[in-house]
């Protein structure tokens, strides 16, 4: 048996001015996390907003991008618990 994944297609990212040369670097990050955190099924979103997140100054790239991935981890969670129907198929033998 496969364990769930999580894929994303398109990440948009909107920083506070001053870290737009930071939003590769960040988005990488947060997929690492992503990577690393485990999730309930696998499932298709259309889209998953995430909340805002509050930046406090001076925090390094590791930092905003294990927040950023937590939340949507968060809102990963909140949404197969809400209305995912899982895609795995389950065959009897």
């Amino acid at each position: 048996s496969h364990n769930p994944q999580l894929s994303i297609e398109t990440l948009n990212l909107r920083l506070p001015n001053g870290l737009e040369g930071r939003a590769n670097g960040i988005a990488r990050q947060v997929a690492t996390h992503l990577s690393k955190l485990p999730v309930p099924q696998s499932g298709t979103f259309a889209s998953l907003d995430v909340p805002r997140i509050t930046l406090h100054g001076g925090e390094a790239d590791g930092v905003i991008a294990h927040r950023i991935a937590q939340a949507i981890q968060t809102q990963v969670n909140r949404s197969v618990a809400e209305n995912i129907t899982p895609t795995r198929v389950n065959h009897a033998d």
